[in-house]
């Protein structure tokens, strides 16, 4: 119990720091008006290179920072309660991949900003590993994540952008979902794993009863077995 108290906290508090320092970006860049989202990801352009990582820390506005917060604390803190061990590569790694396709596929000239592509990869890790696996907990969180924000398919399309009438960049979105399955495959197996049928013990009971050339072993066995399902008077 106070191991999982522990991983718990944990679960919460790494997730919950890099939400704050995104935070604190935002509101440094808005008081000391310091043009911080200059410094997003531009495709294609090699001297920016640094904006695979630095963008997810840069918001255009209020609401944009506030719609990425909450998906990107619930799909990292998922992570980080369900892979211990794997943890910070799952992140690290789908950071720089969303980053990197981003960087090739990305509109030449433009600039991008936000950290939706990383809720899209982590989002899209968590479903693809869950497929696989079918383990009991990834599966809750899969559903709870696609519940919550089943809409995000939608911004997979760059004519989605223009139906709300907002600037999105699907491009970063579709980095991410992409970035996530790959890495949802290839943790398949790391991580929970669908547990084995609650039967094994008595099938192999079974096959070593039948199994047995032994008859005073067979009637041992018989025995115990007579023993085990005896009825009470």
């Amino acid at each position: 119990m106070f191991s999982f108290l522990i991983k718990l906290i944990d679960s919460v508090v790494w997730p919950a720091l890099l939400v704050v320092s995104i935070w604190i970006v935002f509101f440094v860049n808005l008081r000391y008006q310091l043009d911080l989202n200059s410094y997003g990801l531009h495709p294609q352009k090699w001297d920016d290179l640094y904006g695979v990582v630095t963008m997810i820390f840069l918001h255009g506005n209020f609401d944009h920072l506030l719609s990425n917060s909450i998906p990107l604390l619930l799909s990292m803190g998922f992570i980080f309660i369900n892979f211990s061990e794997e943890r910070a590569s799952i992140i690290v790694l789908n950071i720089l991949a969303t980053g990197i396709i981003l960087f090739f596929i990305g509109q030449p000239g433009s600039n991008h900003i936000g950290a939706s592509g990383l809720v899209y990869a982590l989002i899209f890790f968590v479903v693809t590993h869950s497929f696989f696996t079918r383990n009991k907990e990834m599966l809750a969180a899969s559903f709870t994540l696609i519940f919550l924000y089943g809409s995000l398919i939608y911004g997979l399309f760059p004519e989605f952008g223009k139906l709300i009438g907002k600037n999105i960049s699907w491009e970063g979105h579709l980095s991410g979902a992409i970035s996530g399955i790959i890495f949802g495959v290839l943790y398949r197996n790391r991580g929970p794993q669908k547990p084995p049928p609650l039967d094994d013990d008595f099938d192999d009971f079974e096959d070593e009863y039948w199994n047995s050339t032994d008859i005073d072993d067979q009637e041992g066995l018989n025995t115990r077995i007579q023993y085990i399902y005896k009825k009470k008077d």
